[in-house]
């Protein structure tokens, strides 16, 4: 790999979903494919994205309830709400726990 394909610096990598650069603590290497990486903001925004994805596969009621919950979430975040002390920890548990 050469320095622009990991960022700025020797310690600094830079993330293959977003483009942004992060310290090496800040990347998650894909399994077998080390030299890929993708920062911590990155791979909550894939997991959401995946759930999404795998309701569709269901279909019916799981579909339906996996994309109100993402309505629900973007809508939170659109306001900024999840930066108020009682939503941010509401939602960092359904991020956890629902689709």
């Amino acid at each position: 790999m050469t320095a622009a394909d990991t960022g700025s610096g020797p310690e600094q990598q830079m993330c293959w979903c977003c483009g942004r650069t992060f310290p090496e603590s800040g990347i998650i290497r894909l399994g077998s494919r080390p030299e890929a990486g993708v920062c911590l903001n990155c791979t909550i925004s894939l997991r959401q994205r995946a759930r999404v994805r795998a309701a569709e596969g269901r279909g019916g009621l799981a579909h339906w309830g996996a994309q109100a919950v993402n309505r629900g979430r973007q809508g939170v975040m659109a306001r900024n709400w999840n930066r108020l002390p009682a939503v941010g920890p509401a939602l960092r548990w359904i991020n956890r726990h629902l689709p």
